[in-house]
């Protein structure tokens, strides 16, 4: 938090401030309700007074007034605009952009703003999709608008207005006599369309008024403050900060575009106190180099959406104002708020509390509620809310839902009702039956000081489905070599699980946007494939702080296999990682869990057979990676508690081929399976009690059941049971040479699912332990886990292992 606390409605001078809009009355139903009605409003209270800031360009309100009653007038008389009527506006942030719209809506039509970066086959489909009479432009974009023009049928009768021919004189300089209401329609805004073509939102008058009011209150904005935006003009943001203007009776700073290195010197040059920021503006600011004037501002508030919670507390301590979320969308304006007041809300993730007139929901799939702590999709209900989306009467019907908007926003509640964000439904990747969502990534990326943004995307993998690539902006100076890609992702190592971290690196200058200042992924994925720059493959990346660990690992090239065939009808799965004994990182136990359910069912295979490769059947938890943090120490045992429930559940045999040393979690996997066939050289190892670790496949259940009253021996003396004594007290059901061991596997299974009808799945879920007893025996592992977690005897147990004068690979342990 800043040094000197700040006040919704004090000033940084100390002189009091007067809200506008009373933070009792945000929610309440505004004393105008309309753009114009809130322009001509202002015109007459305080004509002289400033409304629009460009540069050293000034509006006052009876100016803006004025000017755009003229170019009412010059729409309705010379280009024939009639009431409902679609006129495009394409300019860059100039002063005739505000203009031009309350001309717009004091004619009685419908404005549609035009991204003035567009290019020919864009600007056409927006054109023809709202039917458009009129586009205004300047004549920097005429030719473009020209030639889209006359290359489209459908856009004969379009007529062009030159904002530069537009005279100011000779016109009435009053509103034309045409009613406007609360729900006349103001806005066709289109969506960003990141995915599939643009859609429309219909914007009324109402929403404009009601967001503007909701954020005067909630920053206790007056006559005081100076407002500032920077997005382009054909987005949302500025046209709701200019009715907030209105409604605040404060001055509008307008910047030609966002530029991270001026940004804060406009704000000191403007007296700025109020500004709104999004996407990943934050972070550019913040990547800045510091200065000594970095405080000497007159901010007393930003809002921001989606700020970077892990440099929240030092946003607000640099530039000695206070930053709260503001959440919404095009198509529901605000939404959720944070409080000025309270400070709680810093670096918590939080995206607020609910404005007064709205109401939100996380639920799953069918539209049911979820319980706190559950992930589900935010939907919101309420005031404002779009008409629908134009001309698209499914996807309105899809998006909302008797009164409550689909956000397309992944959130999750606490106990307190607290909302995080923890991405985008469709931003998401799938690895190894995890879902990742690449937000949560790309926010640990970005809070080391060598990344200024950051973007992740999927990449198709033939063992994971999906693996993590991050493109990477490197702050100045930075060196986009291998060293550095390794050096960020061990950073991103200790703050996320495994799995969540990039196998990909790739440096990028800069990132293509989207007119919010989003990452356009589709636009960086085609980029990438048009002209790939260097991916750095950091596959057998380690978080082991060992240095002489961590360049065995990265020298290592073996891929972290799980491969599945299937043979004489039986699915053989065999862990493929020999150089490692078939360690398992927890994307390999998911890939082991998810191919045990595909092929359990019966339907593609008689049965299940699992081995390992080389003189491993499998060393278990892969300890050069251990957990580093209690949710990674979790993490590693319900993925190992997946693999029991998918072996449980299948209503096939599952058959252990045990080609070698079975240690730890392997050893308790074997015990899942129906039959356990071994080799001479099979040796079972549970080092776990030695180690500080806990059991966790259940074996407090699967193993007393198997050898009863050896499994005290096997657990806390940490014993090594060679195969002999593995056949004498039942761990193995048959020894049998190497080169026959898979086939004898495969027969098994073949004589325990006899041609035509059988019982097999039937007795299968009579003889195997019941899942209730499965599910009890894992609670109290997980308790036995978060005790030896908490106490220190895990990671002391871990560090022991390292330390010991005699190397692992000596003695056959997990390497």
């Amino acid at each position: 938090m800043p040094a000197d606390p700040i006040t919704a409605t004090t000033p940084r001078d100390g002189t009091p401030g007067r809200p506008a809009v009373a933070l009792d009355l945000m929610g309440e139903t505004p004393r105008v309700r309309t753009v114009t009605g809130l322009l001509a409003d202002g015109a007459a209270r305080t004509p002289g007074a400033e409304l629009l800031r460009f540069g050293d360009a000034s509006w006052t309100y009876e100016q803006a007034d004025a000017s755009s009653s003229r170019l009412a007038h010059r729409l309705i008389e010379a280009d024939g605009v009639a009431p409902g009527d679609r006129v495009a506006i394409m300019l860059p942030n100039v002063p005739q952009w505000p203009l031009t719209w309350f001309a717009v809506l004091k004619a009685g039509a419908v404005a549609v703003p035009v991204n003035s970066a567009y290019r020919a086959a864009d600007l056409a489909f927006v054109l023809r999709d709202c039917g458009a009479k009129v586009i205004v432009t300047d004549t920097e974009h005429l030719p473009l608008v020209r030639e889209v023009a006359s290359g489209d049928d459908a856009l004969a009768g379009l007529r062009i207005v030159d904002v530069a021919d537009i005279p100011d004189t000779g016109i009435p300089a009053t509103a034309p006599d045409v009613p406007i209401t609360p729900d006349t329609l103001a806005n066709l805004q289109y969506t960003s369309g990141t995915t599939g073509f643009p859609k429309a939102c219909m914007l009324t008058h109402d929403y404009w008024t009601r967001i503007a009011r909701d954020c005067a209150a909630a920053a206790g904005l007056g006559g005081d403050d100076v407002l500032l935006t920077a997005q382009p003009f054909s987005y949302m943001d500025p046209q709701w900060n200019t009715v907030l203007a209105l409604t605040a009776g404060a001055p509008l700073v307008v910047l030609p575009r966002f530029s991270a290195s001026g940004f804060m010197a406009d704000v000191r040059r403007h007296r700025v106190t109020f500004c709104y920021v999004l996407g990943a503006m934050p972070t550019l600011l913040f990547k800045q180099p510091p200065t000594a004037d970095d405080r000497d501002n007159h901010l007393r508030a930003v809002f921001c959406s989606a700020i970077p919670a892990a440099l929240h507390a030092q946003l607000e301590d640099r530039w000695g104002a206070p930053w709260r979320e503001l959440y919404g969308m095009t198509e529901s304006g605000i939404d959720l708020i944070s409080p000025l007041a309270d400070p709680a809300v810093v670096g918590s993730g939080g995206i607020g509390r609910p404005v007064p007139t709205k109401r939100v929901r996380i639920v799953d799939a069918d539209g049911a509620e979820v319980p706190a702590g559950t992930p589900g999709e935010l939907t919101v209900s309420g005031a404002p809310m779009m008409l629908g989306y134009w001309n698209r009467p499914e996807e309105t019907a899809r998006a909302l839902r008797d009164g409550w908007l689909r956000t397309g926003d992944l959130a999750v509640a606490d106990d307190r009702g607290e909302i995080r964000l923890v991405g985008r439904i469709k931003d998401m990747v799938r690895r190894g039956g995890e879902n990742v969502a690449s937000a949560e990534v790309e926010a640990a990326l970005e809070t080391d000081d060598r990344v200024v943004a950051a973007a992740v995307v999927a990449e198709p993998d033939e063992v994971l489905g999906e693996e993590l690539k991050a493109f990477v902006q490197l702050a100045a100076g930075g060196t986009g070599d291998r060293a550095t890609a390794e050096a960020i992702i061990a950073r991103v190592a200790e703050r996320l699980a495994r799995f969540k971290v990039p196998r990909y690196v790739e440096f990028v200058a800069d990132f293509p946007r989207t007119p919010s200042e989003r990452v356009s992924k589709p636009a960086l994925r085609a980029r990438a494939a048009e002209a790939p720059g260097t991916t750095f493959d950091l596959r057998d990346r380690t978080s082991s702080t060992s240095a002489a660990s961590s360049d065995a690992a990265l020298s290592d090239t073996a891929a972290e296999h799980v491969l599945v065939d299937v043979i004489r009808e039986v699915a053989v799965i065999t862990l493929r990682r020999p150089s490692k004994l078939n360690a398992l990182t927890v994307g390999m136990r998911l890939r082991l869990a998810a191919l045990i359910r595909e092929h359990g069912t019966g339907e593609r295979a008689r049965g299940i057979v699992i081995t390992g490769t080389g003189r491993a059947f499998s060393a278990g938890e892969d300890l050069s990676a251990p957990p580093t943090t209690f949710a990674e120490m979790r993490e590693t045992f319900e993925t190992f508690h997946d693999v029991t429930r998918a072996v449980i559940e299948t209503r096939v045999p599952v058959v252990a081929a045990i080609n070698g040393i079975a240690v730890g979690g392997a050893s308790e996997i074997t015990l899942c399976c129906d039959a356990r066939l071994g080799t001479p050289q099979t040796t079972f190892f549970q080092p776990e009690n030695a180690r500080g670790l806990t059991i966790s496949n259940a074996s407090s259940v699967l193993l007393t059941r198997i050898v009863r009253n050896h499994a005290m021996r096997i657990v806390l003396g940490s014993e090594r049971i060679g195969a002999e004594e593995a056949l004498r007290i039942g761990l193995i059901d048959q020894i049998v040479e190497q080169d026959d061991l898979l086939d004898r596997a495969i027969d098994l299974v073949h004589a325990w699912t006899p041609e035509g009808g059988n019982n097999t799945a039937l007795h299968l879920s009579l003889l195997r332990p019941s899942s209730e007893e499965i599910e009890r025996a894992f609670v109290l592992e997980d308790a036995a886990a978060d005790a030896s977690w908490n106490s220190g005897a895990l990671t002391a147990g871990i560090a022991g292992f390292w330390n010991a004068k005699k190397p692992a690979t000596t003695t056959g342990e997990n390497e």
